[in-house]
């Protein structure tokens, strides 16, 4: 299942990509828990663990930096016990905002393989919703006080 949202966000675009990347779980709804375990110096390869909580249940995933071209692009994949994620971010500069754009892949493992497509056809509209959400509170941080100090 894939979805695709994005926002203009009032900030320069280094400063909108790195509080993007490095302070997930201030800005995220869903992300509530972030440990880096390893950082390679080109950024790709690091690796991370992510606490997750939707509807009050809690995930736990391993991820790795597949693309990390500052201030432009970046990009993970995530590994959980029920699904894979991709997340690929695209940044760019429009005028005096900068436009974040956020491409994600959900893949089921075992029964959820055949249940994510059949609930993502079903459940498409509220899950970009739920993406669009993420990046309007990515917005809502980036331009309060995080983005002012940084």
């Amino acid at each position: 299942m894939a979805m695709k949202a994005s926002v203009l966000i009032e900030r320069p675009i280094q400063t909108v990509f790195d509080l993007t990347n490095d302070h997930v779980a201030q800005w995220s709804n869903i992300v509530v828990e972030e440990e880096i375990l390893k950082v390679t110096p080109e950024g790709i390869g690091s690796t991370f663990r992510t606490v997750t909580s939707e509807h009050g249940r809690k995930m736990r995933f391993e991820g790795v930096v597949t693309r990390y071209e500052p201030p432009t692009a970046s990009g993970i994949q995530m590994e959980g016990d029920a699904f894979s994620l991709t997340a690929d971010y695209i940044f760019e500069q429009v005028d005096q905002v900068t436009r974040v754009t956020q491409t994600s892949t959900v893949h089921g493992k075992g029964i959820f393989r055949i249940l994510i497509p059949a609930m993502g056809l079903l459940m498409r509209k509220s899950n970009c919703q739920a993406l669009q959400d993420e990046l309007n509170r990515l917005k809502m941080y980036c331009e309060g006080p995080a983005g002012n100090s940084a």
